[in-house]
């Protein structure tokens, strides 16, 4: 089983390559239909410090989803991610690419004793993983590389009051690796979280707890269980604000999180060591009533346990949303 390890362990370490899909998009105008509908294309490009096998990450994809008269809902989206390789050994990897299907759906409901909206969502990804290997046989725990599928499934409830100054949510995802010549192996995450605002409708803090438990102790060198704490503050802007912007924030993230699904960017960390940290600003633009553009940049934090690896990485995201 370590073999297995060493091996998978490798793919580890990029960013989230669909970080924080929606969160500058505009309110949708009301189409004839009922449905007010949004696509968002997104971008994201990253380089690796001190990482023994990871050099560069580049990624690109597409979301489009509506939303029914505040009934209900659905998004599909894709990512394509590629992570350059330093390939310095027979075995190592020049390049892993990626794959990522999505499909989301949400229905909305609003009891008279919650005085607020509950909102059912179920998400849904397919990823596919390939790796192109330097050639020669190397060491056996290293010569050969898998490709993968994995296969996730994310159901959340979440509520937030009728005066949109508070909402909680709680999730579950449970997601299955599937590697060609390795045992199958299982992570499952609860997200528990809580909204507020502060000190009126233009600031909000979220906080989200990431508790993710590993079928097999050895994934993560005998640390099967991990915690993290992410924090997020948005502010929006009135009319006329400085440099035009509609809104600024900043997201940190503390504890370590390993093989973790994130429902607000709608990601799948298959390509992550154990983040160990990060910190991100960002801020977003409004051209026009039906567009928005979204910039971020990012510090990560990560640790791969089986190779004794500590790194970081860098990265520059952005997104651009048009609804009608």
């Amino acid at each position: 089983m370590k073999t297995i390890i060493t091996r998978k362990g490798l793919y580890a370490g990029s960013i989230a390559a669909t970080a924080l899909v929606g969160v500058c998009t505009l309110p949708a105008a009301t189409a004839s239909d009922g449905w007010e509908m949004r696509a968002t294309g997104q971008a994201v490009v990253g380089s690796y410090g001190g990482s023994d096998l990871r050099d560069s990450l580049d990624a690109a994809g597409v979301f489009i989803g509506g939303d029914y008269l505040e009934q209900g809902g659905f998004t599909l989206g894709y990512n394509y991610t590629e992570v350059e390789g330093k390939a310095d050994n027979p075995g190592d990897f020049d390049t892993l690419e990626e794959n990522t299907f999505y499909l989301g759906g949400r229905i909305h409901t609003y009891p008279d004793s919650f005085q607020g909206k509950l909102t059912w969502r179920l998400d849904g990804y397919f990823i596919k993983d390939e790796a192109d290997v330097k050639g020669g046989d190397g060491d056996a725990d290293f010569a050969a590389w898998g490709d993968g599928d994995i296969g996730v499934v994310n159901p959340i409830v979440g509520f937030i009051n009728n005066e949109q100054t508070r909402a909680y949510d709680l999730g579950y995802a449970y997601s299955n690796y599937d590697y060609d010549d390795f045992d199958d192996y299982q992570a499952h995450q609860l997200t528990p979280t809580v909204g507020f605002a502060v000190g009126g409708p233009s600031n909000w803090i979220q906080l989200r707890g990431y508790f993710i438990h590993l079928s097999d102790d050895d994934l993560n060198d005998g640390n099967s269980d991990t915690a993290a704490l992410e924090a997020k503050w948005t502010h929006w802007f009135g009319p006329g604000a400085l440099l035009g912007l509609h809104s600024v924030g900043v997201n940190a993230l503390v504890g370590e999180r390993f093989l973790a699904v994130d429902p607000d960017a709608a990601v799948v960390y298959t390509l992550a060591d154990e983040q160990q940290g990060s910190i991100a600003l960002n801020g977003s633009w409004k051209l026009g009533d039906k567009t928005s553009i979204m910039l971020q940049a990012g510090y990560d934090q990560y640790e791969n346990r089986v190779l004794n690896d500590d790194y970081d990485s860098v990265y520059l995201y952005v997104n651009l949303s048009h609804s009608w």
